[in-house]
């Protein structure tokens, strides 16, 4: 699982990279109504790779677990289509997605595939073997590995606080829909 840990570090600095710089700074979606149904799919981010940092570079998953392991990715999979879905809308009143974001999410599409890719070259034979969950540490720095379980817990945090944002903006009105509500009320 060397070359899964490695894609799986270098996907979630990028993550990182997309959260700071453009849902954070550029764009402040925790703070913004019209972006609430982007962040509850954000917040499913959270646990889907805080597991995955926790589990790719520490353990090996067999029988039943390897096919968890590969719904989860299915599950990333979905989240991503939907955000993409959404991220348009999501940000139509704040200018749109910026091209740095959208080449950032095509390189971090790719790179999840990479992971993918990896993850099933040297787990394949896992899906066989008898269920259970084995502690196998990656042969990568321990620091990777330590870094990789402060990561889980960051993006873990991220999700709670995307989640946390969309509740607050459950009852706020969207720009879309107050511009409809002074309309009608004109009429």
């Amino acid at each position: 699982m060397e070359v899964a840990t490695y894609l799986l570090f270098v996907l979630g600095c990028l993550g990182a990279t997309d959260i700071a710089v453009y849902h954070s700074f550029a764009h402040g979606i925790r703070s913004n109504p019209d972006s609430r149904f982007e962040l509850i799919v954000h917040s499913l981010r959270g646990p889907t790779y805080a597991l995955l940092f926790l589990l790719i570079p520490n353990v090996t998953l067999h029988g039943i677990y390897f096919w968890c392991l590969i719904a989860l990715f299915v599950i990333d999979v979905g989240i991503s289509i939907v955000d993409f879905a959404l991220e348009r809308e999501s940000r139509r009143f704040l200018g749109g997605l910026p091209s740095g974001e959208y080449v950032l999410h095509i390189i971090m599409g790719m790179l999840f595939g990479a992971l993918v890719t990896a993850v099933c070259f040297g787990a394949l034979e896992w899906r066989d073997l008898p269920t259970q969950i084995a502690y196998a540490p990656a042969s990568v720095p321990d620091l990777l590995r330590l870094v990789m379980v402060v990561m889980a817990a960051l993006v873990l945090i991220s999700g709670i606080q995307d989640a946390v944002a969309a509740c607050r903006l459950t009852g706020q009105s969207v720009r879309g829909d107050q511009f409809s509500h002074s309309n009608g009320a004109k009429q």
